[in-house]
């Protein structure tokens, strides 16, 4: 992290530019870890922006995606800049959203907005194009990676029966993940913004520039008429109208998704209230990536804290600054 730290700090716009365009050539042409850098680009526009001013950092941005456009445009293949322009876009959002002292629900949904935008563009752009409904493409596209995973299952050592029955159901799957793709989009943007604003918080408090906003992330909770919404929008669900189902649906996985959030805010504040160790709490985040259904209980407990208020449990006599 110190590392980290001293290459970012004080950088020149040339300095500030090779980093990235390491992210932005690594999303771009390297095929498993490009993912990954085009998801964490966000964090290094905001650290830069924050620590070495948002003029220079979006200057050397703006450089960056000149050439990787220039590039593109000598190999005459198509333009690669909408996710890069947006995800870079988001992290000086980001910057500039902590540098005003906003709340950290606006430093989150802003930014996840412009993805969600961004998003819609493009398969409204794309459908104008080929001359098809946006909704038919989104179809179209969701079917194209269920067909990709199918063969990827297929080269795995799963059992026959199993890839057989994704097979058999594969219209129905297709149909399922297409009736819930607003709120599929919306959850990742927020997650990803999420997990950009954490990791910066981390690297700007190393290096001495924690952003007093920012430091209450484990404190954060739902406000109480949320809960409402959870409600309403589960009992809709019973309803039946397709329209309706599908608004309901939507917002239902959503308000979970952001219950989620507090859970794992509330096991966050848990960890720093009793010290535990990075390296269990890297394993706790890691065995549920592994293990989903995990996150059921977590959400739960995000949900009761209107009731219970778990941290009341955990929070130390005298008053202590929670920083993630």
């Amino acid at each position: 992290m110190k590392k980290l730290d001293s290459l970012i700090l004080k950088s020149s716009i040339i300095k500030q530019s090779l980093i990235i365009i390491f992210f932005i050539f690594s999303a771009v042409f390297i095929p498993f870890l490009g993912s990954f850098c085009l998801i964490l680009l966000p964090v290094i526009l905001f650290t830069l922006g924050t620590i070495n001013g948002e003029f220079k950092t979006a200057t050397a941005f703006f450089i960056s995606s000149l050439l990787l456009f220039v590039l593109f445009l000598l190999l005459h293949q198509g333009n690669p800049l909408l996710p890069i322009v947006t995800m870079g876009l988001a992290g000086l959002l980001i910057a500039r959203l902590a540098t005003m002292n906003k709340s950290v629900e606006k430093v989150i949904a802003y930014p996840a907005l412009l993805i969600i935008a961004a998003i819609c563009f493009y398969f409204i752009y794309s459908g104008f194009e080929q001359s098809i409904h946006p909704w038919q493409l989104i179809r179209k596209y969701i079917a194209s990676m269920i067909d990709t995973n199918i063969k990827l299952y297929s080269q795995l050592p799963l059992a026959k029966e199993d890839i057989d029955f994704i097979k058999s159901n594969q219209e129905s799957i297709t149909a399922g993940f297409t009736m819930i793709f607003p709120s599929l989009i919306t959850i990742i943007s927020i997650f990803i913004v999420w997990l950009n604003v954490l990791i910066g918080k981390n690297i700007l408090s190393n290096a001495g520039l924690s952003r007093p906003n920012l430091t209450m992330l484990a404190s954060w909770k739902t406000p109480d008429f949320f809960i409402w919404f959870f409600i309403v929008s589960g009992g809709l669900n019973f309803i039946p109208n397709g329209d309706v189902n599908f608004l309901a649906l939507n917002s239902f996985l959503i308000i979970c998704f952001i219950y989620l959030l507090q859970g794992f805010a509330i096991v966050s504040f848990i960890f720093q209230s009793k010290n535990v160790p990075a390296a269990f709490r890297f394993i706790f985040y890691f065995f549920i990536a592994v293990q989903q259904f995990l996150m059921i209980p977590i959400a739960t407990v995000g949900l009761f804290d209107i009731w219970v208020d778990f941290r009341k449990f955990f929070r130390k006599d005298e008053k202590t600054e929670i920083v993630s």
